[in-house]
């Protein structure tokens, strides 16, 4: 029987979203969905110009186009992790998918007030809005690639292999609060890295150890049994998209792929 809580998932569509939505669409009756729009790419190269300098965000625009070479290296490997692991990345063709500009827009804030969710979900969407938090009395969650506080940001499975950290290379799920992965802890779980791994890999590694916890999270939730914690062993570390020359660096110096 499916759990009858009101549960709303905030994503981008991505393989990882459609993993979740499968899932979570097996185990809990009332779900609905909104999808974000990406942000546009010129704005996105502003705010990172902004924030990181010419020469780093370059190089991280060519490492982004390295990656596809990448994409088509680690297809059937992820294919097989996917398959084994028993979840799926089809579409979903139940929904009626909202599309929304920004998750902290107006339109989708209103839309969340009407639902009048319990859990609402967060899954690749940007960082949310006081506003979108408050518009509801529902706890917010969001599974996170990295073990916070030391490795918030992006790709923390890589970061951690790269700082010979991989007791710290896994997944966390945690509240959402208004900043950068610095919410409490819910759960978080290691991964198992081997050396074919390799950039792209990691995350769904992730994704299949954080889904499980993920629907844990969101029964606890329902039943109000939600319980969370901080680790204060670790140093908090934001951590951004590698450049071309640092990812080459670390495959030299580390041999993290």
């Amino acid at each position: 029987m499916r759990s009858k809580g009101k549960v709303v998932v905030l994503a981008t569509d991505s393989i990882t979203t459609r993993m979740v939505l499968n899932e979570l669409n097996n185990e809990f009756e009332f779900l609905y969905v909104a999808f974000e729009k990406p942000i546009s790419r010129k704005r996105l190269l502003k705010k990172r110009l902004a924030k990181l300098g010419f020469l780093t965000v370059l190089g991280q625009l060519i490492f982004m186009a390295y990656t596809s070479i990448i994409k088509f290296i680690s297809k059937a490997r992820i294919n097989s992790l996917i398959g084994e692991s028993g979840f799926s990345y089809q579409p979903i063709n139940k929904f009626d998918i909202q599309i929304f500009d920004s998750v902290n827009s107006e339109a989708c804030i209103e839309w969340v007030k009407q639902i009048k969710p319990d859990v609402v979900v967060l899954n690749g969407t940007r960082i949310v809005s006081s506003d979108l938090l408050n518009s509801c009395d529902a706890t917010f969650i969001n599974t996170h690639c990295g073990i916070t506080p030391a490795y918030r940001g992006v790709h923390g499975g890589y970061w951690a292999l790269v700082n010979n950290d991989a007791k710290n290379a896994g997944v966390t799920i945690h509240v959402v609060d208004t900043g950068i992965d610095t919410g409490d802890i819910v759960f978080q779980k290691n991964i198992k890295v081997s050396k074919s791994d390799n950039f792209l890999i990691y995350p769904v590694k992730q994704y299949i150890e954080g889904i499980p916890l993920l629907k844990k999270a969101i029964r606890l939730c329902l039943a109000d049994q939600l319980r969370t914690f901080k680790r204060d062993d670790l140093i908090s570390n934001l951590w951004y998209h590698p450049t071309i020359w640092e990812y080459f660096y670390n495959f030299i110096r580390f041999r993290v792929k």
